[in-house]
């Protein structure tokens, strides 16, 4: 299906550590990037300034004006409220930020934002390994596990913006902490710092791993990254941590899988560098557990956008607004 638009789109990613922005043409093809440090300490307005004028230097790199424009994606790491054009990101100066309006007002255009993960969730389905479906699950696998759920073309909310918290379905109540201040949550368990937490623990009883060879025999500066490579290599230690890891995760999708009933669940970040290593053990939980019918139909396979996921995230909501305006939110995107 054709885009329909023929004018550029800016894109800004806001994350605690970085801001980039693009600008892109109507088929998602980014034409130019800038990308800085947020320096969020330094307050809202500073960094809402810092984007303002990157998305100028943006726009005179790719040799185009506000007048090329169609409208602003902004993808947001933190918690959002679409309705009102807010931001959370809890830090001092930030609180309740109107975001939307701020960034309207400079620009004089359409401004969408989103929490990241449900961007990324738009993305992948619009661009990556959802496209052609109409229901997609699309889970960060990272330093957390964030997610968002794409239904008939449209990102899922639920009533306040809090629907996609993949990672915080807790599995075991009596599990380790996770940031959320619970305990037992599957991020705890699989996100990055959990399966190096639990590869410290399997260590300190069998030492002798490759594991602790890639971390330079400090046991402390164990990384997920460690225990995939390691695996690769079909280490036992590290083979055990992802097959139990793949248990976990399989364990949480399928309360996605039984509850949401979708075609595909599309895994970023560990899950693209383990490959089938993890995927295969996911897939077999997932079999295993849930409802058959539901089972059947899903799909679970890596993400495909990799970095370009912020990126892209921006620009396909956007992409979107337009197609809602001109009736074809909800259509599958074809090829």
């Amino acid at each position: 299906m054709k885009q329909n638009i023929d004018k550029y789109i800016i894109g800004m990613d806001i994350g605690g550590t970085k801001l980039a922005t693009v600008v892109a043409d109507g088929k998602g093809q980014i034409l130019k990037k800038i990308r800085k440090s947020t320096e969020a300490e330094k307050g809202a307005e500073h960094v809402i300034d810092k984007l303002c004028d990157m998305v100028h230097e943006t726009l005179h790199l790719a040799k185009l004006t506000l007048d090329d424009v169609i409208g602003i994606g902004v993808s947001f790491g933190g918690e959002t409220d679409t309705r009102k054009g807010l931001v959370y990101p809890h830090l001092p100066g930030w609180e309740a930020y109107p975001m939307k309006g701020r960034i309207e007002s400079e620009f004089n255009l359409l401004t969408i934002i989103e929490n990241d993960a449900n961007a990324g969730a738009l993305a992948e389905w619009m661009f990556g390994a959802g496209r052609g479906y109409d229901y997609v699950v699309y889970m960060t696998m990272g330093t957390g596990i964030g997610g968002g759920i794409v239904a008939n073309g449209q990102i899922y909310h639920g009533a306040n913006d809090s629907a996609g918290e993949v990672g915080h379905q807790i599995l075991l109540p009596d599990g380790p902490p996770c940031r959320c201040g619970k305990h037992g949550c599957l991020e705890a368990l699989c996100a990055g710092p959990g399966i190096a937490r639990r590869a410290q623990e399997a260590i300190r009883k069998e030492p002798d791993t490759l594991i602790l060879e890639l971390a330079d025999g400090d046991i402390d500066a164990v990384k997920a990254e460690f225990v995939v490579e390691s695996a690769k290599q079909n280490d036992p230690i590290a083979n055990r941590l992802i097959e139990e890891t793949g248990f976990y995760m399989g364990w949480g999708i399928t309360n996605l899988v039984n509850i949401v009933n979708p075609e595909i669940v599309a895994i970023g970040t560990i899950a693209v560098a383990a490959g089938d290593l993890l995927l295969n053990p996911i897939r077999d939980t997932v079999k295993k557990l849930a409802v058959r019918r539901a089972a059947e139909v899903v799909k679970i396979v890596p993400a495909q956008l990799g970095d370009l996921v912020g990126d892209l995230a921006a620009i396909a909501l956007v992409i979107q607004a337009v197609r809602k305006a001109k009736g074809q939110g909800g259509k599958r995107a074809k090829g």
